[in-house]
């Protein structure tokens, strides 16, 4: 049958999965299911269970403008289940107890619960809530925010009210709750040991703001002291107990350092020893592979045996991501799960059996389970929706750069292809530098495709999964290699038979944007161009942006505004504005801190000054996450903006 083109409305329809959750004797799954409410133009998520036969909803929406239900986990005997909702208001903990068929709420945190881990009993659950909710001591009346803080913002949350979160212990029988850190310097997620003694949980917890580091630290629950367990050189993360009582973690021993591979560390927690476990493993340990048709929240990072002899950890391998199991007493790694074209988004393990969300280039996601060697896929979240739609299946290209660089990108076809005939070719371009663009659903992409454009995606230098040499070849030297990548790759895909090369468009979001305003104020084989969520000034962007005088200034190899303002402006597509002739529309939302509006405005008033064909739209009230998270509304109207600009200009 003929085949529909994806729409930018069928976003209303789709589900989302993740966090998948297995029982304590491996036979059921709780996991994630993420809808749009059209009317209240928000998202729902519930949880569902898997019973070992049939996928059952697990909680139901209460009504809420938006309702989460959120990060459900079996207590360790599997008799009740802790998930934190909205339910009532802020983010609390809500527990379903089996044996009584009730469901209350364990918390009430006057901020709400972030996260949370069950104690090794049952008993109780330990959790990270601030202590309280910011506090103004000016007039109800006057809106003042009095900033102290170097670091005073950040992107999603707005301006930060300093208020630090603590970890706290309540127990289920009383719903009595203590807290178990109390100074300014806060806790983090907690993890506890199994003879529920010691917490452990990472945390920047220096007092010196321009301190970047984050160490693993060990709490004694028994006198509330805390103690730091790595040597703070760099930044440690996910810690998790083994069964003898010392800790795994993953991290990276230096820092600032952009780009660079973390290893996974045991510490001895009696003399906080610490050894790197994966010292000659050149792949990247985690998920670097985004998509904008996820709500995923799922566990990638480390998971330790019953027996403490194995640990499992997700990687990313060029554009996949597989499950990876490493011996501990030998170090030797071998794949767990995974091959070809696939993305491991989360995961659970428990004894030989595995719960795992699968991505592809066809599926945002969907439930799988069993053992390693036979899965079965257990939801088809998307099934129906994508049926009579036309899903371009990317074909990967390989390039060799002038400069003997092996890259590696993918095409897209349009819809009803046919050989002899030329199209039209959009180049998207990913943010971070350090993420990967890979073999998973992309909503934009297909988009473009059904409209009748070829979509050429890739990943350059700066990107995740090709080595850590890669990665960090473009720190100090943004739109410099990197750059020089992404323009070789769209002179020689413009080469194809198939594509039009005077109908070639490019586009990308964050890092992405910036490269498109830099390619655009660099050469002319662009016919139209979309910059989203971009920077045009990293001169300026130093000073507004939640992360510009650290992870700016880091990813340009140190440079500062007083040393370097020469070598800044050079790599700031605004001195080049009068080289631009391609039709720009910029994408931005007003309360973007990342990539903070005022780069756009800039870039667009020098345009529009300058006579290009430039246009600007300005979302309210999102973040810089929008094409992800934004309100639905917002993020249909961003999907046909661009399919627009480029029927009129390519």
């Amino acid at each position: 049958m003929n085949k529909k083109p994806f729409a930018s409305n069928d976003l209303l329809k789709m589900k989302w999965t993740g966090n998948p959750n297995l029982s304590p004797d491996g036979t059921k799954i709780l996991y994630e299911v993420t809808t749009i409410n059209e009317d209240k133009n928000s998202y729902v998520t519930n949880i569902w269970l898997w019973d070992g036969k049939r996928n059952l909803p697990f909680t139901t929406g209460s009504g809420n403008e938006d309702t989460l239900n959120l990060d459900p986990r079996w207590s360790p005997s599997g008799d009740a289940v802790a998930f934190i909702s909205n339910r009532s208001g802020d983010k609390q903990l809500w527990v379903l107890d089996h044996n009584c068929g009730e469901t209350f709420k364990a918390t009430s945190a006057p901020a709400g619960v972030s996260s949370y881990c069950w104690s090794p009993d049952g008993s109780g659950l330990y959790y990270l809530a601030k202590e309280r909710k910011k506090q103004s001591k000016f007039p109800d009346k006057a809106q003042v925010t009095h900033v102290t803080k170097l670091r005073y913002k950040y992107d999603g949350k707005g301006y930060l009210d300093n208020v630090p979160e603590q970890i706290y212990y309540v127990d289920l029988g009383s719903l009595e709750s203590r807290q178990l850190t109390t100074d300014e310097l806060g806790g983090g997620k907690p993890v506890v040991s199994p003879d529920n003694k010691l917490i452990a949980f990472s945390a920047n917890r220096s007092k010196d703001e321009q301190d970047l580091t984050a160490d693993i630290f060990l709490l004694t629950i028994a006198d509330c002291s805390i103690r730091r367990v790595t040597p703070h050189n760099g930044r440690y993360r996910d810690p998790v107990f083994m069964p003898n009582g010392d800790l795994l973690c993953v991290g990276i021993d230096k820092h600032p350092y952009p780009g660079g591979y973390p290893h996974i560390w045991h510490i001895n927690c009696s003399d906080n020893t610490i050894t790197n476990l994966t010292q000659n493993y050149k792949e990247y340990i985690g998920k670097s592979i985004g998509n904008d048709a996820s709500s995923e929240r799922g566990k990638s990072g480390l998971t330790v045996s019953a027996d403490g002899k194995f640990v499992y950890f997700v990687i990313t391998k060029g554009g996949n991501c597989y499950l990876e199991k490493l011996e501990v007493s030998s170090g030797n790694i071998d794949r767990a799960l995974g091959s070809d074209t696939m993305v491991v988004s989360s995961y659970d393990i428990v004894d030989n059996k595995i719960a795992v969300n699968i991505a592809d280039p066809t599926s945002p996601g969907d439930i799988w389970y069993g053992t390693a060697e036979e899965l079965e896929r257990l939801t088809y979240l998307n099934a129906d929706l994508f049926n009579d739609k036309y899903l371009g299946f990317p074909q990967p290209i390989q390039f060799t750069s002038p400069e003997g660089v092996n890259l590696e990108g993918w095409l897209i076809k349009p819809l009803d292809f046919c050989e002899g005939k030329k199209y039209p070719l959009i180049m998207e371009i990913h943010g971070g530098p350090h993420s990967t663009y890979g073999n998973i659903f992309f909503h934009e992409f297909q988009i473009l495709a059904g409209n009748g454009y070829g979509v050429f995606y890739a990943n350059p230098r700066g990107s995740i999964g090709y080595g850590e040499d890669f990665a960090r070849a473009v720190v100090g030297d943004w739109c410099g290699c990197d750059a020089r990548d992404l323009e070789f790759m769209a002179r020689e895909v413009r080469q194809l038979a198939w594509v039009d090369e005077n109908r070639c468009g490019v586009t990308g979001g964050s890092q992405g944007g910036y490269f498109t305003n830099w390619l655009i104020s660099h050469c002319d084989i662009f016919s139209a161009a979309v910059a989203q969520r971009s920077m045009s000034n990293l001169y300026t962007k130093y000073g507004i942006a939640d992360n510009g005088w650290n992870g700016d200034r880091y990813g340009m190899g140190g440079a500062d505004l007083w040393d370097n303002e020469d070598f800044i402006l050079e790599r700031s597509p605004i001195r080049y504005a009068p080289n631009v002739n391609t039709p720009l529309l910029l994408i931005h939302s007003d309360q973007d801190l990342r990539c903070p509006l005022e780069q756009a405005e800039q870039w667009y008033v020098a345009l529009k000054r300058l006579g290009n064909t430039t246009e600007m739209m300005i979302f309210h009230g999102e973040n810089h996450n929008l094409s992800r998270t934004g309100k639905p509304a917002n993020r249909l109207v961003r999907l046909d903006a661009i399919v627009d600009w480029f029927k009129k200009y390519c």
